[in-house]
């Protein structure tokens, strides 16, 4: 929710792990592998003993797995290692990371105890007690071990929330607004604050508060979240306001007009159902502060930490759907396509994330290897919702993902026939099915659709460039893609893709020079990019800037162009250009 407050963690945590990253402060240290070995394996002079290789090979095994993210084989190894030697607080600080990596709540809290008897400042081992004792409603128990966490890491930001939705459950709503007040300390908490203090004044029944907090929060970019305006507008249903949820929610949808959850709080207020309340009691408080954190810093690409936040949440609340849809989020962030297979797979169908689920399954099993099953998948989740177009276009972009563009342009095109009124917002829709016309040699179509997507979004510097470089290497229209193109490179002068389409065209109405000028600083932006290269060795070759030509050419070869590249570049090598300029094409 915001932006210089994720900036002020990323200040405050800088290069973590995973039990760091938790606000541990374990006895050991990452960069120091002498620290890193259990203490059975150090004498008196800190060298290793000799022991069973198997015991020490558990432990490196587990060790490495943990640095391939692979948190299941990681906590089998240190179980094996603990199994000989149960009482290692290293080992035991490890199995509790890999099971906190792996979601293994149970067997966290059961590692947790023994963690902190062998080191009494693990924050990890102690924030693990406080969930299980939340979830279990001890609320006395929860703030012992919250309290003995450290105030480090991105604790600045889950510690105060936790510690205020504690309090409330202990009876003191005063006390549990005054928690929140630890936020104050880092600029851009504003809104996460407001938000929290809304739910717990409208839940302790300060409903005045609660509304003043809630504006707040909806104020600014933060009011876009689709959680917050959900949450408000049950409040507003709450107070006998439905008139005004109802305007907040298709004031939203006017913004983000595919959002199910709001599509289906609308479809309560019409059918005169009650709107439900996002939490209902205390835990269900933290549960929703820890998504709340967990949403924040995945943001940073934290994704181990946010995922352990996420597992957390589902012990407190097992029903949490949303939570779950982020937990397979974070999965294919880390390139964890069985895991987040298996979590779309648990989310319930009617709800609103349903659609959504099964559609991110289909796309998991496609990057799985299984592209006729996700396919198969994708049509039963376009027939199973008739009126929406998500699961056909993410079928087409599997179809343009594996260059099958005859059946991507099809595929756009059935998502298309589905609008039931074109809007600018489609634009995109008949720029992709453009590309895959231009891709399948269909240029008539592919020129109709890139216009329609400019009449659309005018001006949009991708349409631009892609309609004008095609007019350009095809030798029309060169005068209108000039002027386009230039736009373009107005719009965004550090795309180099665009910037090699200017040079390309000037190389093409033979302005070499300018080609020159302008290639360059598209190699300078892309520097990996076959063609760029290839265009700007064209352009050194015409003004007799030979042997910088046949070096780009050999660069050219070396970053792998297309396979029906190869041999033109080949024999540019080896005879340069011919003079007359259309005898190139």
């Amino acid at each position: 929710m915001a932006d210089t407050g994720v900036r002020i963690l990323k200040a405050v945590v800088g290069g973590i792990f995973l039990t760091a990253a938790l606000g541990a402060c374990a006895s050991y240290s990452a960069s120091s592998e002498q620290d890193m070995l259990p203490r059975a394996f150090q004498d008196a002079g800190g060298t290793t003993d000799i022991f069973p290789s198997s015991y020490f090979g558990e432990y490196l095994a587990g060790r490495e797995a943990m640095r391939e993210q692979d948190a299941d084989a990681a906590l089998a190894y240190f179980d094996d290692a603990l199994r000989q030697k149960s009482g290692d607080g290293v080992l035991l600080a490890n199995a509790l990371q890999a099971a906190l990596a792996k979601g293994d709540i149970e067997k966290a809290v059961k590692l947790a105890p023994e963690v902190v008897r062998t080191d009494g400042d693990n924050s990890a081992a102690y924030l693990t007690l406080a969930i299980d004792a939340l979830h279990r409603k001890e609320f006395r128990a929860a703030k012992d071990n919250l309290e003995k966490t450290g105030d480090n890491g991105f604790n600045v930001l889950l510690k105060p929330l936790l510690a205020a939705w504690i309090t409330l459950g202990e009876g003191d709503a005063e006390a549990a607004l005054a928690d929140l007040d630890a936020l104050d300390k880092y600029n851009g908490f504003e809104a996460l604050k407001a938000y929290q203090a809304a739910l717990l004044a409208d839940i302790s029944g300060r409903s005045e508060f609660a509304d003043q907090q809630y504006v707040k929060a909806m104020a600014g970019p933060s009011g876009r979240a689709v959680r917050l305006v959900q949450s408000y507008g049950a409040y507003l249903d709450r107070q006998g306001r439905r008139d005004e949820a109802k305007m907040l929610f298709e004031d939203y949808l006017e913004t983000y007009p595919l959002s199910p959850t709001i599509k289906l709080e609308l479809a309560d207020l019409a059918a005169g159902r009650s709107l439900k309340p996002i939490i209902n009691d205390p835990v269900d408080g933290a549960a929703e502060a820890l998504y709340s954190a967990a949403s924040i810093i995945g943001q940073e690409r934290a994704v181990g930490v946010a995922a352990t936040y996420i597992y957390f949440a589902l012990v407190l609340k097992p029903d949490f759907p949303v939570a779950r849809m982020l937990l397979a989020e974070t999965a294919e962030d880390r390139g964890k396509w069985w895991e987040a297979l298996e979590l779309y797979r648990q989310i319930n169908p009617q709800s609103a994330y349903g659609e959504n689920a099964k559609i991110r399954a289909a796309w998991a099993t496609y990057k799985l290897g299984r592209a006729d099953e996700a396919t198969v998948m994708l049509e039963a989740a376009a027939a199973d919702y008739p009126a929406e177009i998500e699961a056909l276009v993410i079928l087409a972009d599997l179809n343009r993902d594996m260059k099958n563009w005859k059946e991507a342009a099809r595929n756009y095109g059935r998502a298309i026939d589905r609008l039931p009124t074109l809007e600018d917002r489609h634009w995109s829709l008949f720029y992709a099915r453009g590309i895959a016309y231009e891709q399948s040699k269909q240029w008539p179509l592919a020129e109709a659709d890139l216009l329609k997507a400019l009449k659309l979004r005018p001006d949009h510097p991708q349409v631009l460039n892609y309609l004008a470089y095609s007019w350009v290497d095809r030798h029309e229209n060169l005068d209108k893609a000039k002027e386009m193109l230039i736009k373009a490179v107005s719009l965004r002068p550090q795309d180099g893709y665009i910037v090699d389409s200017l040079g390309w065209l000037y190389y093409r109405l033979g302005e070499y020079g300018n080609a020159v000028v302008q290639l360059e600083k598209a190699v300078s932006l892309e520097g990996a990019d076959p063609t760029i290269t290839d265009h700007l060795a064209d352009a050194y070759w015409r003004v007799g800037r030979r042997d910088e030509a046949r070096y780009q050419w050999q660069r050219a070869l070396w970053l792998n162009p297309a396979e029906d590249q190869i041999p033109l570049i080949k024999q540019k090598l080896k005879s340069g250009l011919k003079d007359d300029l259309k005898a190139e094409n």
